[in-house]
């Protein structure tokens, strides 16, 4: 335990500046985040800021992890975890460096992701079968139930895709799905404090708070979308590995709430021809200043991005303190 804690004591730091020297290095070749017209006005002077900081989140937590494991015993749920969070954040880094190369805001078409994430979480079922076989746990109760081969098949397709486009979406403003996502993780360790789930989170919740150094508003570094589905993999892994997989919804409730709201504004314009909200995700239909007059059916707020950030920071902590309850934390 001690290693693990002082893994994170080096990581903390260590992401902050290595966070800052990246963002020199893709500054200095022009490698900035291209802007969508569409999006909130105030956003257009983010244009330019350099991207794929979630590359340095992930190579710093498999070397953390791989280093901790010299000295304790890896297991088949810290494999499934490495191997997930690598095999989406490559779908992340290939959306980014097309966006890159054509410099605009969209890389992969969205049947592109959904086409390369189901190939992945069929990957990771066939070769992690035994972490993935683990009872899920029934929110509310003491319970676990064990999944048949093929419905466990279509939940860890499910979860994974959930978890990273979950993330995607959430990932819109400054050091927001960054915040987001450590908070989920300490919900993870709270509710299974297993050492192979201390060595695989404590390095990468400490990596995302030095990463915030750099990320947080105004960020001079975005996670671009290598980060977020990196972070999406490993959450998902973790959930199913420790059979968590039904209080995910609870534990990653934000994530929830920003994929339904892209959802039901879709359906609230083809059903009535005018949008739920101002703008989805949820998130920007609290943003200041968007510059967009399409008609709306619920209110419309004027806060500022750290507002906003911080109390969807405030929200998921409501919501991982729901998930221990629901998950029995301390019973």
């Amino acid at each position: 335990m001690n290693l693990v804690l002082l893994a994170g004591l080096i990581l903390l730091p260590g992401c902050a500046l290595v966070g800052v020297l990246f963002a020199r290095f893709m500054r200095h070749r022009s490698l900035g985040q291209a802007i969508r017209d569409v999006g909130p006005a105030g956003h257009a002077i983010k244009a330019g800021t350099p991207t794929m900081g979630g590359a340095v989140l992930l190579v710093l937590w498999i070397a953390a992890v791989l280093l901790l494991f010299i000295r304790h015993q890896a297991t088949a749920t810290a494999s499934l975890v490495l191997t997930a969070g690598s095999l989406f954040a490559a779908i992340g880094a290939a959306d980014d460096l097309i966006s890159l190369r054509r410099a605009r805001s969209l890389g992969l078409s969205p049947l592109a992701k959904l086409a390369l994430s189901s190939a992945a979480s069929a990957i990771l079922f066939f070769a992690f079968r035994d972490p993935l076989s683990t009872p899920m746990l029934i929110p509310f109760t003491s319970e676990s139930i064990t999944i048949p081969p093929a419905a466990l098949f279509f939940l860890t397709w499910f979860v994974f895709l959930s978890a990273a486009n979950g993330m995607n979406l959430t990932d819109g403003l400054d050091g927001l799905a960054t915040g987001i996502a450590g908070l989920i993780l300490l919900g993870i360790v709270l509710l299974r404090p297993t050492e192979a789930n201390l060595i695989l989170c404590v390095p990468l919740i400490a990596a995302l708070v030095g990463f915030l150094w750099i990320n947080a508003h105004p960020a001079g570094l975005f996670l671009g979308d290598i980060g977020s589905f990196f972070l999406g993999g490993v959450v998902a892994a973790l959930a199913l590995a420790n059979g968590l997989a039904f209080l995910l919804p609870i534990l990653a409730g934000v994530l929830v709430f920003e994929a339904a709201s892209v959802i039901l504004q879709v359906a609230s314009l083809r059903a009535t021809g005018r949008r739920l909200f101002r703008m989805s995700p949820l998130h920007h239909h609290f943003e200041r200043a968007l510059g967009t007059r399409h008609t709306h059916i619920l209110p419309a707020f004027e806060w500022s991005e750290g507002r906003i950030v911080l109390r969807f920071w405030v929200l998921q902590g409501a919501f991982v303190l729901l998930a221990l309850y629901a998950g029995g934390f301390g019973g």
